[in-house]
Parts: C-alpha cells; structure tokens; sequence
C-alpha cells in the first residue's frame, strides 16, 4: 500500500498516551515480532528511568505538566482534525496480513490481548485528540466546557463520522488539565478506510470481533454530537464528581485550589462513556460489512472495561496448559503499561488493571481469591502525575501479591518512592517484564472457534457475553 504522507503527517495528531493508541501501536509491532517499550515512541531503559524518578518532587511534577503542553495540538490546527486520518494512522500501523480476524471497537487492555492470542490487528472506535488549553482551571469544568465548545463542535461539523466528547477529569488528568484539554472522538460509521482495510487484510470467511463495553457516564451536549463529560472511571465514584464534599474538599485544598467543590454543567443525559464506551451506532455498519464479504461477526459484550481481564487471563492459562505451559506467573499490567510480546514470551498469564486505583484493586483481589494460585504474581503501576483520590499504596499492592502467590509475589517496574508521581515509569516497565524468566517461542494464534470451546469449559463463569 502506498503511504500518503500529507495524511500521515495529519494523523500525528494522535495522543502518545491514549488507551487505543497504545493498542494499536503495541499490536502493530507486536505482529512485525516487535515490543511496546517506552509506549512505542520512547525508549526502554531502567536507567534514564531512574534518574528521572530521582529528581525532586516538584520537578516531577512539572514535567507531567509540561507534557501535557507538549501533546496538545494548536487551537489554530483543530480545523486539520480529519477522522479519515485517524483511520489511516490506524490501519498504517499493521503489517499487509491477511489476517483470520480483526478486532474492533472499545479499548481495554483485555482486549489486546485477546487480540494479540488471535494474530489479529484491532481497530478504535475511539481515539484521544489533545488541545492545547492553557487558560481553563481544572477545577472549573463549567468555564472549560464553555471555553473548549466552540473547537469541539468545530470538530464534529467537519466530521458526519463522529460524535465528539470533551471529557474533563480534574481527579486523575489534573496535571494534563493545567495544559491541554482532551477530546475523545468516538466513531458513529466504519468510513471508506476502515471498510477498505476489512475488505482487503481479512480471509475469506475471516471474522469480525467488536468489542462492547456498556459503560455510560452522565453528559451535557453542547451542540449536534458534541459532549461534556465531568469525570470518569478511576478512583472517585461518579456520584461524588457531581455532589462530593469532605474528601473532595480535603483534596482541593491539597492541590492548592482556590476551589473546594467542583461545579460541572447540568447532565442533560447518560451516553456512552468517552474513553472505554462504545456507542452502538457503529454496529450497524460492522454487520452490514461483514454481510457483505462474508466474514463471520462475534460480539464480546462487557458492563465494564476491566471486565474482560479476568476471562481474558484464565483462557490465557487454558491455553497455556494445553501448550504444556505450567501458567503459574500472573502478570499485572496498569493503564497502557502493557507489552503482549513479553507476555507470551515467558508464558505469563496477563491480568489488566485499567488504573492504580480502589476498584482495580478489589478486582485484581477478588480474582486471586477465586482463581487457582500462581506461583508468581508481578503488579506494574502506572503512574500519573499525583496522589488522586482512590490512589492505592504501593505497599497494598505489594502486599496483595506477597500474599496471594505460592513462591514470590511484588511490585515490578514501580519507584515505590516516586510513585504515584514515578516520571520514569513508561521507561522502566518493558525492560522489567523482558527480564523475566523463561522464555519460550511465541505460539501460533488461537482461532475464534477456541473461545467458543474456552467458554463452554468453564460454563458462564465470566460476565462477559459472546454473541
């Protein structure tokens, strides 16, 4: 395929530390037998990692900061925002295939996976385009909505394709928020590059596999397919983004706030949530498609994104074990600190947590409890930039894995010390996970087929449907 390089200059508008970025940038090197060090654009060295993590704390601080600065776009570049674009990035990332499945819709580190035991490339329906805001106050949702409204609608007039959700997160996004503002965009249609990849890069009688995740959030629209969204999953409930008031207090004034309670706009109606919701609207383009060609279509429905990481690591250790692989490491990944190579190459069982925070704990907790013990259990934490509401403490973490696992269990890739505000922390996972033992060839994939025979073993014990 030629490379149309006025596009693949536009779709550098794409966020570096976007959920479905990284899935598609760690699938993509991961079918050319590649890794995901550094989330594929930077390196990965323990050393430059530690260094960083050494410096004082409110330098640290600052250069989450001054990162979100670097990864917003020019106001005056919101008209080059194309969804075409974005697609083309998307599908430029893989090798040409063909391949026996593709994966698309919502983002979850389940779903890579999932996709990287199927040998298959997995497609967004949404992406995060960052602008660069540096006059909003974080703690001012209302005065960001209104200030942001007029380049997100701008947004979604020149793209019929898309519904546009300027999501604001001053809980986990607070140092992101003192420089850019996010804009999830969310695909309503396949459009002509996404349909063209299908048609070209599956087998006949190939499959379709659309992941969709029912996770809605309340929202206010601020014009035709544009939203506001105050809040989002992680450590504080969503009720308490809209009527909190001791703990969120207690935080403002922490961060040095002029603010002791946020104020967001009216919800006018619940949506699909902005990073890991699906909007529905997509399907019918994918069925239609999938008619058309030929290729068989499952659907993988979760309530929630970490939903999929329990049935994902115990059909992971069904397939190990028919491998011969004993699956007795679990390897715990956080956010996009994840690498698909690594995890089949020492024959780990992957667990995604989505965030550092209570719920992925209790998650994690619960599916330790129930699960047949590992021998090894390894938990990485991403980290954010600051000590959010429902940051959970490196030693809890650890402490769950000394607890739960036969022979060694603890943290790898963390600066107990820096963390939550561990700068180092997307350059020092990779080269942690690499220096597991052992290691192993890398498996031919499972088929679509092996899920069904999966899932009938274990007779309903996920809440996950496959339709």
């Amino acid at each position: 395929m030629r490379i149309d390089h006025k596009r693949a200059r536009v779709a550098r508008l794409v966020t570096d530390f976007d959920s479905s970025v990284n899935m598609v940038r760690a699938l993509g090197r991961f079918l050319r037998g590649k890794d995901h060090r550094g989330m594929s654009v930077g390196p990965g060295s323990a050393r430059l990692a530690d260094a960083l993590s050494a410096l004082p704390a409110p330098l640290r601080r600052r250069m989450f900061i001054e990162m979100g600065a670097l990864q917003g776009i020019p106001l005056d570049r919101v008209g080059q925002v194309r969804a075409e674009d974005l697609a083309y990035w998307a599908t430029r990332q893989y090798p040409d295939g063909p391949y026996p499945a593709v994966v698309i819709g919502a983002a979850s580190g389940g779903g890579l996976h999932l996709a990287a035991a199927l040998g298959a490339p997995y497609l967004p329906q949404t992406v995060l385009v960052a602008l660069r805001d540096r006059t909003s106050h974080p703690d001012d949702p209302t005065g960001a909505m209104r200030a942001i409204a007029p380049l997100a609608a701008r947004v979604a007039r020149d793209n019929p394709d898309l519904a546009v959700y300027h999501m604001h997160d001053p809980a986990q996004d607070r140092p992101m928020l003192e420089r850019m503002a996010y804009l999830r965009l969310k695909r309503l249609r396949l459009g002509p590059t996404y349909e063209r990849f299908l048609a070209e890069r599956l087998i006949p009688g190939g499959t379709i596999i659309l992941l969709e995740c029912s996770r809605d959030w309340r929202t206010t629209q601020v014009a035709d397919r544009t939203y506001f969204q105050f809040g989002a999953l992680g450590g504080v409930p969503e009720e308490e983004y809209f009527n909190g008031r001791e703990r969120i207090a207690e935080y403002l004034a922490r961060q040095g706030s002029p603010h002791r309670r946020w104020q967001p706009p009216q919800p006018d109606t619940r949506r699909p949530e902005a990073e890991w919701g699906f909007d529905p609207a997509l399907r019918p383009d994918v069925e239609h498609l999938a008619k058309r060609y030929g290729y068989r279509l499952r659907r993988l429905v979760t309530a929630e994104p970490q939903q999929l990481s329990p049935f994902v690591a115990d059909l992971y250790r069904w397939w190990y074990h028919r491998r011969g692989l004993p699956g007795n490491r679990l390897l715990a990944e956080s956010y996009v600190q994840w690498d698909p190579l690594w995890v089949l190459r020492h024959g780990a069982v992957p667990f995604w947590l989505r965030f550092n925070m209570t719920p992925s704990y209790e998650d994690l907790r619960r599916y330790l409890d129930g699960a047949a013990p590992y021998d090894h259990i390894h938990i990485n934490l991403f980290s954010q930039g600051l000590c959010s509401p429902g940051v959970v403490p490196t030693k809890q973490w650890r402490d769950l894995a000394d607890s739960r696992a036969h022979i060694s269990g603890g943290l790898i890739g963390v600066d107990e010390q820096a963390y939550p505000v561990d700068a180092g922390s997307t350059l020092r996972y990779q080269p942690a996970y690499q220096a597991l033992p052992p290691r192993h060839p890398l498996p031919p994939p499972l088929r679509a087929d092996d899920i069904d025979q999966f899932l009938t073993s274990t007779d309903g014990t996920y809440p996950v449907e496959w339709i």
